[in-house]
């Protein structure tokens, strides 16, 4: 996954990997995320992101079980490819349907433009090693940032 790189910057950076956030619902975690990637320079613009999203999210729900969620958008907003991760403190309800609560987020934000469907490839290498009980169980219990970080760069697309 790290060798995945635009302007010597990876796809999966420290900056955008959030442990133990105490939120209440999925609009928290979304607005959170969308605010950060703009933030660290991911973004142009946060709002399109986050519509971008919602739009996606509202088509189909993003949990996929194991208490994870995968939300995705695509927008010329995104000047580069990010993946973004973060861990609740505890589980929330992430729609109104039932697909149970969420703990992990995977948020991944492409350029409009992205050739290689990048997003697609991640959600199916990330589906693939989430299979791995002991891989999630490392990200839900995982207390240092860099730890997680390398963990997940063991993801490969």
């Amino acid at each position: 996954m790290g060798e995945i790189q635009e302007n010597g910057r990876g796809v999966i950076s420290e900056e955008m990997i959030f442990l133990d956030k105490n939120f209440e619902s999925q609009e928290e975690v979304l607005r959170f995320v969308v605010k950060q990637a703009k933030t660290n320079g991911y973004v142009t613009d946060e709002g399109k992101l986050y519509k971008a999203v919602k739009k996606r999210e509202q088509e189909i729900s993003t949990a996929i079980g194991y208490s994870i969620a995968i939300p995705h958008g695509k927008t010329d907003a995104v000047t580069h490819p990010f993946i973004a991760f973060l861990r609740t403190t505890k589980d929330i309800e992430w729609t109104n349907q039932t697909e149970g609560t969420v703990r992990l987020v995977f948020l991944i934000g492409v350029p409009e433009k992205s050739e290689n469907n990048l997003h697609l490839k991640f959600i199916s290498q990330l589906s693939k090693k989430l299979l791995d009980e002991n891989f999630r169980e490392k990200l839900l219990r995982q207390v240092d940032k860099n730890k997680t970080f390398k963990q997940l760069n063991l993801i490969e697309i």
